[in-house]
């Protein structure tokens, strides 16, 4: 009878030991996400100087629109556009653009990238680069349109996204 009790309560022990890790394992229906109420701090001590979008063409003759956004894409993930418009098809549209982040006394390269497309009037470019929190970023881009005789070029830098 004992040798009967200490088995019986030995398979109750197996069982439960084994089920253990399936209940802990079990996948909830929502996400952890940190509280809404903290707020991202910034690691430098000064934040970058504030300036609006800056667009340096004054008098375009090809390109209607230029500009570059930087936006949190969840976690640690920044996402980076680029659109650059014309008036009409060019023989080409390129954009070179930079991700910087501030370090409290000046911005610096952080990732970089580029597109090109040929025989176009519109030119969409996208990179998801990992970042590190606490700094501020933005996104300065160099957009050109080749009509095969005189390109024009036109820089645009965007705001400033603490992440």
């Amino acid at each position: 009878m004992r040798k009967m009790r200490i088995t019986s309560m030995l398979k109750v022990m197996i069982v439960a030991a084994l089920s253990a890790p399936i209940i802990l394992a079990l996948p909830t229906a929502e996400v952890a996400v940190a509280s809404p109420s903290i707020k991202p701090h910034a690691l430098t001590p000064p934040p970058p100087p504030l300036e609006p979008s800056v667009h340096a063409l004054t008098s375009p003759k090809y390109i209607y629109q230029a500009v570059g956004t930087v936006t949190p894409g969840g976690g640690l993930t920044a996402i980076v556009n680029t659109t650059t418009t014309t008036f009409s098809e060019m023989k080409s549209l390129q954009v070179d653009y930079r991700l910087e982040r501030w370090t409290g006394s000046a911005w610096i390269l952080y990732q970089s990238g580029s597109k090109k497309k040929t025989q176009t009037q519109t030119l969409n470019a996208q990179s998801s680069w990992t970042v590190i929190t606490g700094y501020y970023y933005r996104v300065v881009s160099l957009h050109t349109a080749d009509d095969g005789v005189k390109p024009e070029t036109t820089t645009h830098i965007s705001n400033n996204v603490l992440f």
